[in-house]
């Protein structure tokens, strides 16, 4: 059995240069999750595969940076050119709203047509084929789950966005890949309270986790990620990388 991950989109709140905002593809024995489709993943996504042939898409909340790309996507299956196709959308409350919202009337209609839509909450569970997904919640101004996907004994946590949480921590503890946002730099003094965590923070609470490996993403698009990856290198002494878009990771 395989397991990998692929990143669409590594930039924070906004786009940086080359680089799209957050989305990750999971595949598994064929099967294929998408988490995440913020602003310009979609385009990455269909350099590995087409939206028609996702077994599932997870929107961890409501921001459009987790989120707008669906938009197009929708259009994609709806007007697929062997007729519409459907998938199985699950997603944090409010981000159905959000999206039908940016369509049309007649498009709004038929969100729930070409999505099979299953609202989402801290603690529930689902699978796609081989892969076993977890919720949590994450500490974030809005409705916003964090997840850990398993398969063939391997396990990836995805904070999404976060302030973090010994939650986190205790979910996250000893999981073979930590794929954590990193939005700033710095330390947290100035920033608004409860939102996201700085590079350096990232390293804490990966180093409280006794992760294997920890990914570094959702930086704000504008800065310099070079200095992130040194920061969370300060606090972190384990395998600390940066989330480069179409890189992948085989968990074996």
């Amino acid at each position: 059995m395989t397991f990998d991950l692929t990143v669409l989109g590594s930039a924070g709140s906004h786009t940086g240069p080359g680089r799209a905002c957050s989305g990750y593809l999971l595949r598994s024995e064929g099967m294929q999750l998408l988490v995440d489709a913020g602003n310009g993943s979609s385009a990455n996504l269909q350099t590995i595969t087409r939206p028609d042939e996702l077994d599932a898409i997870l929107i961890t909340h409501r921001h459009v940076d987790h989120c707008v790309d669906l938009i197009g996507m929708y259009y994609a299956l709806r007007f697929h050119p062997d007729g519409p196709r459907d998938i199985d959308l699950y997603a944090a409350p409010e981000v159905v709203d959000v999206l039908t919202g940016l369509l049309s009337r007649d498009s709004a209609l038929g969100f729930r047509e070409v999505f099979n839509v299953h609202e989402v909450d801290p603690g529930d569970t689902f699978d796609v084929g081989p892969m076993h997904v977890e919720l949590i919640h994450a500490v974030h101004p809005v409705p916003t789950v964090s997840a850990g996907i398993e398969a063939d004994g391997r396990r990836v946590v995805y904070s999404s966005d976060t302030a973090g949480s010994d939650e986190l921590a205790e979910f996250a503890h000893g999981c073979d890949l930590f794929l954590c946002e990193a939005t700033w730099q710095g330390d947290t003094r100035g920033y608004p309270p409860d939102m996201h965590l700085t590079a350096r923070d990232t390293g804490r609470l990966a180093r409280r986790a006794e992760v294997r490996r920890l990914v570094l993403t959702h930086i704000l698009g504008s800065l310099d990620r070079s200095i992130s990856l040194e920061q969370a290198a300060e606090t972190f002494p384990g395998d600390v990388t940066l989330a480069e878009d179409l890189r992948s990771w085989l968990l074996t």
